[in-house]
């Protein structure tokens, strides 16, 4: 085969193996020669303890010999249970001279931990002291044990010399237990060749020699201990241990510079994170971290100060396969590139090579690779898998060794990445941490990051809960820090910062403040300690409609839904931890008069049971208003919103030229689907610097943003982008975007186009509630557009401004060039977001006449991309799709369109177009061929033809009544589109049977002399959409 794979790997010439360790063949024979060198030269420092090469190397020779007439041969198995001391580093290497392999148990390990290890081991003897073995004892564990204090006696008089090698590669070398944070606890076994192979590797990487001085923190349970150990001593360089590595923060850094410590093989972040910054910190030079993510401040801070590593790696491939140095960029989410005898491979759910700039899980094989899982074959052919045959090829195509058994096998890490550019690894979260909350597929690592992020938070966790309902909601366990004042350690204040950087979805359900996050033994959050409280006892029986109990009726319903015993009457259902979700089920869960009276939109605004009350007593005495009514008043203040509010005078157009190679942009949107896509079609198409409107708190963080949205949609982000986009923040909403007078100057000055494609898109929240990001929006971008200098402007409307108006226009076809104001009795139904757009569309047509250069593109669905069919997952379409699929049936509601295209073809037609001056002052729509334009019944037809998905078409009412109270369906949170009577009778999902065909001359004559056309729904395009949102298997 002539596939290519992009692997992250490190130049090999960047570590040069010595002579000493090319002659070497294992860790026993490296200390041996080291000992011969350093003889006096302190090994191990405990306390005042002092243990010289010489005295470790004998020492182990003598209890290794005394350990083989008990019995202990090659392949024996034998625990070491014994505290913090020279003796526990000696009986390791006493093992290995014997053959056998050791498996480590930290003496302070719970007592069903500890028994659970030896049992499930089957060790063949234990070496530990008298105040552990009572421990065991006392547990009922029966096991052959030897205390090493006691026993010392008799083995001193046994020979001190080195023992013939007993010694092969593929021997056990050791064993480690996993963590169980996943499952039940499994002991990894490590060769002889992975364990030389990643010591030497590491050591050179961490630079020691013999002059460096290092500490041993992890818990020797953790694998971390393998570096902390091991690559110190075959450097011949001087080990100090910390005696309790429970003991963090400022006694760990006096530690640290008393004892002149200058290298720490291996911290976990939260340690790292828990020392002083502020203080000296002595000879310390290097620190590499690893076993969990560490966040951006902990590297901000320490990362100029030292030589800062990022280690990266399972249990299963020994220990680390990966690192980064932080120097320049302090991602802390880079991994970093190949180790030696690593090789990283990045494939989709099919094993093969996922698409070039796309987040993957990553695979490992190489001669790292541990031997497998200790007594668990079955658990060891899931985890390491065969390699497949195409890879093998490619292995002997490239002349790889394809008798090494770790070539044949793959391990899967279940850790998503993605390869830069640059040739580095980024990580992003496990497949085990996606969990789906609200009809989204969400990483748990991700949310702790940005709450771990925020100044008043020390350390976060997350949680997944499912209440009664059978709904998973997010429960995040946070604490803070000591110095936090009291405004902000309000879980308000925490919510209103994470909702500046996290979609509402992501958010939390509970925040749980905990003075202390419980640590495991390898220094990670252990999240199993962590516990949710219960949700309230639920009453079986909801309160009955009376005139005078409405209060009551309304807290009973929120006190059940969001799990709460107290709820005060100015609570906001949303800081409570209310979501769309739970919004329908509180506007169906309402008594039948009230919910008459009240709409699923109207309840955004009326979010507190108080207000909720006083509006519903007060529509409850008055005579209800016809629909009639309620469009002719919505009319009159969407025509009165529709005023252009900015004066301005323009006598001067701009050269056209700029529109075809401009020298600065400014792009709005561009975290959403569109304008992310549009961005990549401006990086590509010109050489201008694009200035991204984004909302964050710094510039790097912004950048960050439009990063993340880049991998989420499977866009390919080349390095070169980092400098042509500046991340300007701001709000859309606010007036000069809320930026300060030099930010906003430069812009005004400097930007020549202007792209303006953000807006706030919601299907159920109310046009007073999503007007303000819109309207007010759009008036800061024509602010902007004639100011200093006069701008073009690339405007993204939609098609929905013509709504559903053939009703009551009795047209078929609507064109470029039709007034708008035509469908205003539909608009006026139509649902907020349709109405803002409307009236957006109305106040550019007025700065148009004015003389503003602007080029008006009216949008279709943008459903997906066409070939890697990623899409927005909360899409009222793609909801309905995987509703329809679940239900086994769809609506036969006929001519039910929604000018569905993919988001490529309308942002290139954007770009293409965009660029020619004679676009000036025209509409293009960038809507389907009528021929090809798909409706539902269509779309479910189709389905059924290429998948043989068998959905059903049946009367709509009769479809409804099939999931109206089911939660669970990804469709559900929209329920109001279905439900809520807008014009006779009808839901404005049944307004929009038989819409509109579109005419779109102008566009088709300006992509003329381009090869775009709209795309055609058929297999190719349908099937890597309904892949990425999870209906097939991909």
């Amino acid at each position: 085969m002539k596939e290519e794979i992009k692997i992250a790997e490190v130049d090999k010439n960047d570590f040069l193996e010595n002579e000493l360790q090319n002659k070497a063949t294992n860790i026993v024979k490296l200390i041996e020669q080291i000992t011969e060198r350093y003889p006096p030269k302190n090994a191990i420092i405990d306390n005042s303890s002092k243990t010289t090469y010489q005295n470790l190397n004998e020492k182990a020779n003598q209890l290794a010999r005394y350990l083989q007439t008990n019995g202990i041969q090659s392949n024996s198995k034998i625990g070491v249970c014994i505290p913090q001391s020279a003796n526990r580093i000696i009986a390791f290497l006493a093992i290995l001279k014997t053959g056998a392999s050791y498996l480590p148990i930290d003496a302070d390990l719970p007592q069903s931990r500890i028994q659970m290890m030896i049992t499930d081991s089957e060790i063949d003897l234990l070496l530990t002291i008298d105040s552990v073995l009572d421990k065991i004892e006392s547990g009922k564990t029966i096991i052959k044990a030897l205390n090493l204090l006691t026993e010392e006696e008799s083995f001193k008089a046994l020979s001190d010399e080195n023992l013939p090698s007993q010694i092969l590669p593929e021997n056990p070398a050791y064993i480690i237990y996993t963590s169980g944070s996943t499952g039940i606890p499994k002991g990894v076994i490590i060769g002889h060749k992975s364990f030389l192979n990643f010591v030497q590797f590491q050591a050179d990487l961490l630079g020691l020699s013999s002059e460096n001085t290092t500490l041993q923190f992890a818990s020797p349970s953790f694998d971390a201990a393998v570096i902390d150990i091991w690559t110190p001593l075959i450097k011949g360089a001087t080990i100090y241990l910390y005696p309790n590595n429970k003991i963090v923060g400022e006694p760990l850094l006096d530690f640290i510079v008393q004892n002149n410590i200058d290298t720490i093989p291996l911290l976990p972040p939260m340690v790292l994170a828990s020392l002083p910054q502020n203080r000296p910190i002595g000879n310390l030079k290097t620190i590499a971290i690893g076993g969990e993510a560490c966040t951006e401040n902990t590297v901000k801070a320490w990362y100029k100060k030292i030589r800062l590593i990022n280690s990266y790696g399972p249990t299963e491939a020994t220990v680390a396969v990966s690192n980064y140095e932080f120097k320049t960029e302090i991602n802390p989410r880079i991994i970093g590139k190949a180790m030696l005898f690593a090789k990283l491979l990045i494939l989709d759910k099919n094993l093969k090579p996922s698409e070039s700039g796309s987040i993957g899980e990553l695979y490992i094989s190489g001669d790292q690779l541990a031997l497998g899982y200790l007594n668990r074959s079955e658990d060891t052919k899931k985890a390491f898998i065969q390699t497949p045959e195409w890879l093998l090829n490619l292995n002997n195509n490239n002349n790889n060794n394809n008798n090494n058994n770790n070539n044949n096998r793959l391990y899967k890490t279940g850790d998503m990445v993605l390869l830069r550019e640059d040739g580095n690894l980024e990580f992003y979260g496990r497949t085990d941490d996606q969990v789906k909350i609200r009809g989204y597929r969400i990483e748990l690592a991700e949310i702790e990051h940005n709450i771990s992020k925020l100044p008043q938070i020390s350390k976060a966790a997350l949680k997944v809960q499912k209440k009664e309902n059978g709904l998973p909601t997010l429960v995040a366990f946070v604490q803070l820090h000591a110095t936090t004042d009291h405004e902000t350690k309000s879980l308000q204040s925490i919510r209103a910062k994470l909702q500046q950087v996290m979609p509402a979805y992501m958010l939390p359900d509970k925040y749980i403040v905990i003075e202390k996050m419980p640590l495991t033994h390898a220094g990670k959050i252990d999240k199993s300690i962590l516990e949710i409280p219960e949700n309230p006892t639920k009453s079986n029986t909801t309160p009955k409609w009376k005139d005078d109990n409405l209060t009551e009726i309304v807290k009973h319903i929120w006190k059940d839904l969001l799990s709460l015993n107290v709820i005060d009457q100015d609570d906001d259902f949303f800081e409570l931890g209310g979501h769309s979700l739970l919004l329908a089920q509180l506007h169906i869960s309402l008594p039948e008069p009230i919910r008459n009276r009240i709409t699923l939109p109207e309840l955004y605004i009326y979010k507190t049971i108080s207000s909720f009350v006083k509006e519903v007593e007060k529509r409850m005495l008055e005579t209800e208003v016809s629909q009639k009514k309620k469009a002719e008043e919505m009319i009159k203040e969407l025509v009165k919103d529709a005023e252009l509010h900015i004066d301005f005078t323009i006598t001067d157009i701009p050269n056209p030229s700029v529109l075809k190679n401009p020298n600065s942009i400014f792009l709005t949107g561009v975290t959403g689907f569109v304008g992310s896509h549009l961005l990549e079609e401006l990086l590509q198409h010109t050489t201008a610097n694009i200035y991204c409107l984004v909302r964050a708190t710094t510039k790097e963080e912004g950048l960050e943003r439009i990063k993340e949205t880049f991998a989420k949609f499977k866009l390919h982000w080349l390095n070169v982008y980092d400098n042509r986009i500046i991340a300007m923040i701001g709000d859309l909403s606010l007036p000069h975007f809320g930026m300060d007078q030099e930010n906003y100057n430069f812009i005004t000055e400097n930007i020549e186009v202007i792209y303006h494609s953000g807006s706030s898109v919601s299907y159920v929240q109310p046009y007073p509630l999503i007007k303000k990001s819109n309207i007010d929006g759009l008036h800061n971008v024509i602010d902007l557009a004639v100011t200093k200098k006069i701008k073009y402007l690339v405007l993204l409307s939609s098609m929905g401004v013509f709504s559903w108006g053939r009703p009551f226009t009795k047209k078929t076809w609507m064109y470029e060039d039709d007034a708008i104001d035509q469908n205003m009795a539909a608009v006026s139904r139509d649902l907020g977001y349709i109405k803002t757009k409307w009236v957006m569309e109305s106040i550019a047509e007025k700065a148009r006449i004015k003389g503003l250069p602007i080029i008006n593109f009216r949008l279709g669905f943008a459903v997906c991309h066409s070939t890697s069919g990623a899409t927005v997952m909360n899409q009222w379409w793609g909801a309905l799709i995987r509703s329809c699929v679940k239900l086994k049936s769809f609506p036969l509601v006929m001519g039910l369109k929604d000018e569905l295209t993919t988001v490529d073809y309308m942002c290139k037609a954007i770009m293409h177009i965009s660029q020619k001056k004679e676009a000036v002052g025209l509409n293009f729509h960038l809507s389907p061929l009528a021929e090809n334009d798909v409706s539902l019944t269509d779309f479910c037809s189709k389905m059924n033809e290429y998948y043989s998905t068998n959905l059903e078409g049946i009367e709509y009412h009769q479809w409804l009544n099939q999931w109206k109270y089911d939660s669970n369906l990804p469709i559900y949170p929209l329920l109001s589109l279905f439900t809520e009577d807008v014009h006779e009778g009808k839901s404005l999902v049944e307004a929009y049977e038989n819409t509109y065909y579109y005419d779109r001359s102008n566009t088709k004559h300006f992509l003329e002399d381009s090869n775009l056309t709209p795309p055609l729904f058929d297999k190719k395009l349908m099937t890597p959409y309904l892949e990425f949102m999870g209906v097939f298997k991909a």
